[in-house]
C-alpha cells in the first residue's frame, strides 16, 4: 500500500471535532502511513483538545500560527526524507477505506508515467453547494471564454474550473490540496506561495498549475472518492477583495490575458450582485470593485 511510503500533513485550525473525527477514522480503517504530521493553528480551547487526544500517539504535532499556506510549508519542510509521497488531507474530509485501495491501484497503473506529479482524490459534493452552475455554463458565458466544460482547467482570464464528481480518471491543469498525493521528489523544492497573511485564497492554483507549466501532469482517479460536505461562503468585503487581487497575481505570474481577466472579474462581480441573497453578497461585490480598481492602479504605475 502506497500510505507505508507517504507522509500525510495535515493543517488544522478550530476544528478540533472534525480533526479527532479523520484521525479515528484513519485507525479505524487501519490506514497505515510513514508518518502523521498534524499542523495547528487553533485557539488554545480547541488546541488543548487537540494535545489532550493526540498524547502519547505516534503523531508529529507542531503548533503555528493560522496561514494554511505556512502550515503547508512547514510540513513538507520536517517530513521524513525516506518518503516517496506526500498526502494533504483537510481537516474535515470524510475517508473512505475502499479510497485508499483504489487509489494505491491507480498509482500502480500510472506508475510507468514518470510526468505525473500528483494524484487527487475524487471530490463528492452537492451541485447545490454551487450557487450559479447554471449562468456559468450558458451560451454566451461560454462564448466570452469566461467557463469552460472541462474539469480542471486553467482559462487564459485566469479563473479555473471546478473539480469534482467525476466519472473517469481525468487529467487535470490544476489539482486541490485538500485530498491530494503528491511525489515527493518532484515537489521537495517548492513551497506553497504565501500570497496575504493568514488567508491564502488560491494557493492550491498556484502551487499546482506551476508543476503543469514545468510540463508536470495530475490525475483525479474517479474511484477513489472522498467527501467534503463543510462548504463555506465567503461574501464579506475582504474575501471579494483578495479574490480578485489574489486572480490578477496568478495572471501576472503565469503570463495570463490581462484583457480577459479584467472582463471576467467585471462580469463575475455582476453576476454576484444580481444573485445576491443577502447583505454580504453586496460587500463582496464592492470588494470585487475595490479589486479591480486596484489591479488597474498597478498597470497604471508601470506607464
Amino acid at each position: 500500500m502506497f500510505t507505508h511510503h507517504t507522509s500525510l500533513i495535515v493543517p488544522t485550525r478550530n476544528r478540533s471535532v472534525k480533526l479527532i473525527k479523520l484521525i479515528k477514522d484513519i485507525r479505524k480503517n487501519r490506514i497505515n502511513f510513514n508518518e502523521i504530521i498534524i499542523v495547528d493553528s487553533s485557539d488554545n480551547w480547541h488546541k488543548n483538545k487537540i494535545n489532550k487526544f493526540l498524547d502519547k500517539k505516534k503523531i508529529k504535532l507542531i503548533n503555528t500560527y493560522p496561514s494554511t499556506t505556512h502550515q503547508r510549508n512547514i510540513g513538507l519542510k520536517i517530513k521524513k526524507k525516506n518518503s516517496k509521497f506526500i498526502l494533504f488531507l483537510d481537516d474535515d474530509i470524510k475517508l473512505k477505506k475502499k479510497s485508499f485501495f483504489e487509489m494505491n491501484n491507480a498509482i500502480k497503473k500510472y506508475e510507468n508515467d514518470r510526468k505525473i506529479c500528483s494524484f487527487g482524490f475524487n471530490l463528492k459534493t452537492s451541485i447545490n453547494n454551487f450557487k450559479f452552475e447554471k449562468i456559468k455554463k450558458s451560451k454566451i458565458i461560454r462564448l466570452f471564454g469566461l467557463y469552460d466544460p472541462a474539469p480542471g482547467k486553467v482559462l487564459d482570464s485566469g479563473w479555473h474550473t471546478k473539480i469534482s464528481n467525476l466519472k473517469e480518471d481525468t487529467f487535470v491543469e490544476w489539482l486541490y490540496s485538500g485530498a491530494t498525493i503528491y511525489k515527493a521528489n518532484i515537489v521537495k523544492k517548492i513551497k506553497f506561495n504565501n500570497l496575504n497573511k493568514g488567508f491564502n485564497y488560491l494557493e492550491d492554483l498556484y502551487f499546482s498549475y506551476n508543476l503543469t507549466k514545468k510540463k508536470f501532469k495530475h490525475v483525479v482517479i474517479a474511484k477513489a472518492t472522498v467527501i467534503n460536505s463543510h462548504v463555506v461562503s465567503r461574501e464579506d468585503f475582504s474575501f471579494g477583495f483578495i479574490e480578485i487581487i489574489n486572480r490578477y497575481k496568478f495572471v501576472k505570474k503565469f503570463n495570463l490575458n490581462k484583457k480577459k481577466f479584467y472582463f471576467s472579474g467585471l462580469i463575475r462581480s455582476i453576476f454576484s450582485l444580481i444573485n445576491l441573497y443577502n447583505f454580504k453578497s453586496i460587500t463582496r461585490f464592492l470588494g470585487n470593485i475595490k479589486g479591480i480598481l486596484y489591479c488597474v492602479y498597478l498597470d497604471l504605475k508601470k506607464f
